[in-house]
């Protein structure tokens, strides 16, 4: 009777070893996929963010006279600002001017923001999408969704 109740409990622990070992690698493989999937999540963030740039002509910075809450931030000894490395845009300087929302941006900044795999704008978090590539060239538009 002992005999038998050590040949069980060896042939338990051997079943638990194994279960446990399986159980492991199948954890560990399932991890490594969703480590494989996220990276390439990531990946294609940086490519949408790179055609978003490419797409997207640079637009020159000319302060508007006119406007008063420029002019109430010069007053105030705050000009106008990239909010991504708060420096002053200047006179002329060539801007990138987000797609839906019009925020506006130095172009290194909007490439550095977005290949750290970004795909929002800095100041209101609107997702950006890029167009498909089958649509027309005057049709590429980039679109802004979950406005803020």
């Amino acid at each position: 009777m002992e005999e038998e109740l050590g040949e069980w409990l060896m042939m338990a622990m051997w079943y638990f070893g194994l279960a446990l070992t399986y159980g492991s690698l199948v954890v560990t493989v399932i991890l490594l996929i969703s480590e494989v999937l996220a990276g390439l999540q990531r990946w294609r963030n940086k490519l949408a963010g790179e055609r978003l740039l490419e797409s997207i002509p640079d637009v020159p910075y000319h302060p508007l006279p006119d406007d008063d809450a420029a002019a109430a931030a010069a007053a105030e000894g705050s000009p106008p600002s990239c909010v991504i490395c708060i420096e002053e845009y200047e006179r002329g300087e060539r801007c990138f001017v987000m797609p839906g929302c019009a925020h506006m941006f130095h172009r290194e900044c909007m490439r550095k923001w977005l290949r750290q795999g970004n795909p929002t704008c800095p100041i209101c978090r609107a997702t950006l999408l890029v167009a498909p590539a089958a649509a027309a060239e005057e049709e590429r538009v980039s679109t802004v969704e979950n406005m803020v």
